[in-house]
Order: C-alpha cells, then sequence, then structure tokens
C-alpha cells in the first residue's frame, strides 16, 4: 500500500524505507503494486486483431524517472527500466508469473521460505557478458543494499549461487509472493550486469543501459525530461517479445494534451486518470482500466490514545455506517468511482462478496452505536488529509456525511507530502484521509495493517488474531493462502479499522490499431512489455 500519486505507480514508502521517494511537482498518477501473481476478471484488452511487428511505439507517461537505475528507482517507474532489463520473471496481463530469466523454480519444503531458481542458459546482458547466477546474486545483493523502496523485499534474503545457473534464495519469514515481486513490475527483479554495477552511480537517463532486456535505452537519442527511446536489443533470446523496432516514452503531463497528441499519431498508449475519459472518448481512443486506487478514511488510533472514542469498535462501525458511499462517490467521481468496504478490488486476493454487503447506509444504526459506546451527541473527530489527489475533498466530503450523526470532523490539509507522512506517524491525527494502492493481501499487511507499516499504521496498532492470520497466510500453500486472505480482510471490515469510500481506476488510452493493453485483478497495470500493433 502506497499514497497515490494520480499515475505513475506508488507515491511513498513505507516508514522503514530510508528516505523519502522523490515526489512528483504535479502528484499526478502513480500505479500500484501489481497483483499477487493470480489471475482475475479481465478489465479489457484494446486491440483484438492479429499482431503484426512494429516499427515505433510512443508511451505518454506523465513524470519524469530521477534516474534509471532499476535497484534504486522508485517503484513508480519501472516501466522505464522493464524494457532494458529483463527480470528473472514475468508478470503476464492475466496475472500469472511466468519465466524471464529464470526457465524454472520452486519453493524448496514448506512455509515458502526458500526459493530455487534456475536460470537460462546462453543469456546475455546488452554488453556481451554472460548471465549467471553469480551476476544474478550480484545484482539482488546490489538491490537490497542500494535503499531504493523496494528493498525491504529482501532485507531478510541470503541468495547463493548453488551452480553456474542455479541459486535459492532462503528467507527469515514467510513471503509467498517473492516470484511475483522479482517481476518486471518491480526494479528489485530488473537484473543489472555485473559492468553496470561497477558504475551503479552512472545508470542515469545520459548513459546506456546495462541489462539483458529486449531492449536498449539509448541516450543520444533521448532527452531527460522529455523523450526515452529504446531500440531492440540484437542478442536478445526471445525474439516474439520484441513487438517493436523502437519504444518511445514521452513525458506529458497534461491528460488533454496527450489525448490531441494521439489524434494525430503522436502517442499511442496514454496512461492517465479518469479525468481524460470523456476527451479520450471523444476522440475515438479506446480506455483500458482497473478501479484500483482506494480512497476514504484510516481510522488508526484504534486504541483510543487521542481520540478516546475511536478506540471502541462500535465507533468506528458507526462511522461506516454514516458514510453513504453511493452518493459520495457519485458526486467526486461519478461513473469513475466504485463504492467499497473492503481494501481490495473484485478479483483480487482476500475478496469477499459477503462483505461487500457490510455497512450499507445507515444513518440510525451509526447514532445508535455510538449511543450504545457512551457518545449520544457524537465527538470531535480531527482528520489529517492532503492537498493533493482529492484526499482534502474527499475528506470534506466524509465530514459532511458524519456530521448527520453528531461526528464532528476537523480536516487539517498539509501542501507538503512530507508534512503529510510525518503527521501519520505522530499521533497527532487519529485518523487519515488518504489514498492507497490496492495489492495482494501479503504486501497489505507489511505496507498497511501489521504492526511494521509504520507510515499506514501509525499508531501501531496489533492484533495477536490478525497476526496469526497473517502469518499462516504466508507460510500456507495457494488454495489455503486464499481462505485466509479472506478471513484478515473479514476481520479488517468487521473491526473497522478503516472507513473505504471508493476506489478509482488508473486508466490506459488507447489509440486505434494497438493491441496487448490489457488489466486484471492478478496484473492491473500495463507493462509496456505486454503492447503489440495490430493488423
Amino acid at each position: 500500500m502506497h499514497l497515490f500519486d494520480s499515475t505513475s505507480r506508488r507515491l511513498t514508502p513505507r516508514a522503514h524505507r530510508t528516505g523519502l521517494v522523490a515526489v512528483c511537482a504535479a502528484l499526478s498518477l502513480t500505479l500500484a503494486a501489481c497483483g499477487g501473481g493470480k489471475g482475475g476478471t479481465a478489465a479489457g484488452a484494446q486491440g483484438t486483431g492479429k499482431a503484426v511487428p512494429g516499427d515505433t511505439l510512443t508511451v505518454a507517461e506523465q513524470q519524469a524517472p530521477p534516474t534509471l537505475n532499476p535497484g534504486s528507482l522508485d517503484l513508480g517507474f519501472v516501466d522505464f527500466t522493464m524494457l532494458s532489463y529483463e527480470s528473472l520473471f514475468y508478470l503476464s496481463p492475466e496475472g500469472k508469473v511466468e519465466p524471464a530469466l529464470a526457465k524454472s523454480w520452486k519453493y524448496v519444503g514448506t512455509g515458502n521460505t526458500e526459493l530455487s531458481i534456475t536460470l537460462r542458459s546462453g543469456v546475455k546482458f546488452a554488453d556481451g557478458t554472460a548471465v549467471t547466477a553469480d551476476a544474478v546474486k550480484a545484482s539482488l545483493e546490489y538491490a537490497k543494499k542500494a535503499q531504493g523502496n523496494q528493498a525491504h523485499y529482501l532485507t531478510d534474503a541470503t541468495i547463493t549461487a548453488t551452480g553456474p545457473l542455479a541459486l535459492t534464495i532462503k528467507l527469515a519469514k514467510a513471503n509467498p509472493i517473492l516470484p511475483t515481486l522479482l517481476t518486471q513490475s518491480y526494479g528489485i527483479g530488473q537484473i543489472i550486469s555485473p559492468k553496470g554495477l561497477a558504475s551503479a552511480a552512472k545508470l542515469t537517463p545520459t548513459a546506456t543501459s546495462q541489462g539483458a532486456g529486449p531492449y536498449i535505452y539509448q541516450p543520444s537519442d533521448s532527452v531527460a525530461g522529455d523523450h526515452y527511446t529504446y531500440t531492440a536489443n540484437p542478442d536478445y533470446y526471445d525474439k516474439s517479445k520484441q513487438h517493436y523496432k523502437k519504444i518511445v516514452i514521452r513525458i506529458v503531463q497534461n491528460g488533454q494534451t496527450a489525448v490531441n497528441a494521439m489524434k494525430t499519431g503522436q502517442i499511442d498508449v496514454y496512461k492517465g486518470d479518469y479525468t481524460s475519459a470523456a476527451s479520450a472518448k471523444s476522440a475515438g481512443m479506446s480506455t483500458v482500466g482497473l478501479p484500483v486506487i482506494l480512497q476514504g478514511l484510516s481510522l488508526i488510533d484504534r486504541a483510543g490514545e487521542v481520540s478516546k472514542p475511536l478506540g471502541d469498535v462500535r465507533v468506528r462501525q458507526a462511522i461506516n455506517y454514516a458514510i453513504d458511499r453511493d452518493a459520495v462517490t457519485k458526486a467526486l467521481l461519478g461513473s469513475s468511482g466504485t463504492p467499497t468496504v473492503q481494501t481490495v478490488i473484485k478479483g483480487g486476493d482476500g475478496y469477499s462478496a459477503d462483505l461487500a454487503k457490510e455497512y450499507p447506509y445507515d444513518p440510525a444504526k451509526a447514532k445508535q452505536l455510538l449511543k450504545e459506546a457512551g457518545y449520544p451527541n457524537g465527538f470531535e473527530l480531527p482528520v489529517l488529509a492532503a492537498t493533493f489527489v482529492g484526499f482534502d475533498t474527499m475528506a470534506e466530503a466524509i465530514a459532511g456525511q458524519l456530521a448527520k450523526v453528531g461526528i464532528k470532523v476537523k480536516v487539517t490539509a498539509v501542501t507538503s507530502i512530507t508534512s503529510f507522512v510525518e503527521n501519520q506517524t505522530n499521533k497527532k491525527y487519529p485518523a487519515v484521509s488518504g489514498g492507497f494502492t490496492e495489492e495482494p493481501m501479503y504486501l497489505e499487511g507489511l505496507d498497511l495493517f501489521m504492526p511494521g507499516s509504520k507510515v499506514f499504521n501509525g499508531f501501531g496498532s496489533t492484533s495477536p488474531e490478525l497476526t496469526e492470520l497473517f502469518d499462516k497466510a504466508a507460510a500456507a500453500e495457494p488454495a489455503e493462502r486464499a481462505k485466509l486472505d479472506q478471513q484478515m480482510q473479514e476481520y479488517l471490515v468487521k473491526n473497522a479499522w478503516f472507513a473505504p469510500v471508493a476506489f478509482t481506476p488508473v486508466n490506459y488510452y488507447v489509440r486505434p490499431g494497438i493491441g496487448g493493453v490489457k488489466a486484471s485483478a492478478g496484473a492491473p497495470f500495463v507493462s509496456p512489455l505486454a503492447i503489440y500493433a495490430t493488423k
């Protein structure tokens, strides 16, 4: 779970990561983490015609990356590196983890604490050197120590090369989705060559890439902050994955400017938010996207340290009953919003159709619960919000809802992302109006509701029952884990740790003649590697 910046990918790291991510000035779209390697209902697939070799694909992003080093790059910019740095595994548009540099893998024994990997033979980095187990180990070790906002996924990992093309990753704690975290969707899984590691500080937009990907970044044909050019790697091991001779990522911050450029064929795919939907549709573009950005209240003072009422589950439940999610969603988001009481999307890890029926709008029920908890006249609730991505607007909308049952919300909106993060962890505000990217339940635990998820669990809420469920799920086989994921979601909903309101989508606007733009619950964010020209 990460603060959502409207379209790149994630906005801020967890507090125990080193430093804050450099925040995009306009805070336009931040894509979230990809799904947990499971399939799901597809949001749509643009282009059903036959795939044909393409000349140039131009994709528009809203923000430029500060570096092109996948080991230290913020997760919001992995699209800029996945083209040229092949990952160990590949996350398909259907949400399935498939071979990439690794041709096979398996968890050893039970408990999801040891992953055995066998690499492909004969694969070379763009500089001509071989991809070996030692090279992969060195890249993973670098990512582990580079202090990027994904490094913590390998904090407890011991990586050993057990042969020229074999290695094992042993973990101190169970991690059931490690292969997903080592796909192209996460920088730590994008492997840097030994030559690149020797001069890691030089992996910038002014230097040629040092990976084994299907494309090679060309600084001579790029302008940092404006456009980034990648040409097909002549030595790439799988030509079928090279759908274009050249891929260009352009930086276009304004949605209407991007749509206008699509009309004239200057841009093929634009990654934006729902505000561009109407103009894109009128211009004849298709839209693909899933509602994956959660907005609402985080009731983080669950022990009542600052706001005594929030320490009572009945009060937190009353807040949930007092919010007319349909009305708020329609007013703020129109048809682009999807009301929810869960922290996961339909088809995602932990989702329950039964839980979706919890907390129907019932102000009378809310007042009754408040009375039973000893607050018949309501109480004052300080809420932290921010002036970006509509967090403050959502807070005011919720405030209007809660006022009807006597809860007087006092919103404090801050303009700085640093201040927003700091004030979630200093125990000054018992509730926060924020946004999160939907993730697999395992990652939600790490980033959102377990005691170690410091930014989004600023009061360090603990629950022996929830911790036991999390630990069991992390070590379980997939079928059993699915049941435990639902039980965790049930705990969060029924104990009202949050008051979610709606999911909003990350949209991909697609020009006719382009295929492979597909989103699913298991992979809600489109990889440029999957896009192809159609006939």
